[in-house]
């Protein structure tokens, strides 16, 4: 996988990251209130209870590593970034929220996921690193899905933004060239 598929979906689960955290606390409550009627071996409900702290652990710290990480970002980019990953807002969203055009989000866009993958592997946060402690986990398999989905929607986005672009630069050309004729058409009216 590589740094920026990581960077998105470290943002893309941020908001999950706390709910399963709860989750993980229910199933060790429920664990730990179940143990005196438990039939089977103690030791072996004792290691799940460690392995749930653990993953606990490691979800942490990956909301803590999107925490420091955005804010070491330049204000506008850490926006944004919050804005696409963490409250799923559209490209075009974006630019009415930011009162900016849809290029300078798209720019932007790309600058904060390479400003924010350059600050987290700097801090120790790398690929491998990363692979250590999430790609078997089971929210970040279901986000690595998720943002690869969402990473051809953008692609299709851009392809018809870009479509619509040409489009109205087409007819906008069309515009000038009609007027200029008009004007020309006038012009030798006026001179006989």
């Amino acid at each position: 996988m590589d740094q920026e598929t990581w960077s998105k979906s470290l943002l893309a689960t941020y908001n999950a990251l706390p709910l399963v955290v709860k989750c993980i606390d229910r199933s060790n409550m429920q664990m730990a209130l179940g143990s005196f009627s438990y039939q089977g071996n103690v030791l072996d409900l004792m290691n799940k209870m460690l392995a749930n702290n653990a993953r606990k652990e490691a979800l942490v710290n990956a909301k803590v590593i999107v925490d420091n990480t955005l804010a070491m970002l330049k204000p506008k980019h850490k926006l944004v970034l919050e804005l696409r990953y963490i409250k799923r807002k559209s490209f075009e969203q974006i630019a009415t929220l930011m009162n900016i055009c849809l290029r300078s989000v798209f720019r932007w866009h790309e600058l904060a996921l390479k400003q924010f993958s350059s600050i987290r592997i700097m801090k120790g946060y790398d690929d491998e690193w990363l692979s250590k402690y999430y790609a078997d986990d089971p929210v970040f398999v279901k986000c690595f899905r998720y943002c690869a989905e969402r990473d051809e929607q953008e692609r299709e986005e851009r392809r018809n933004l870009q479509k619509q672009s040409q489009k109205k630069e087409n007819l906008a050309k069309g515009i000038v060239v009609a007027l200029s004729a008009s004007a020309r058409a006038g012009q030798s009216a006026v001179s006989i």
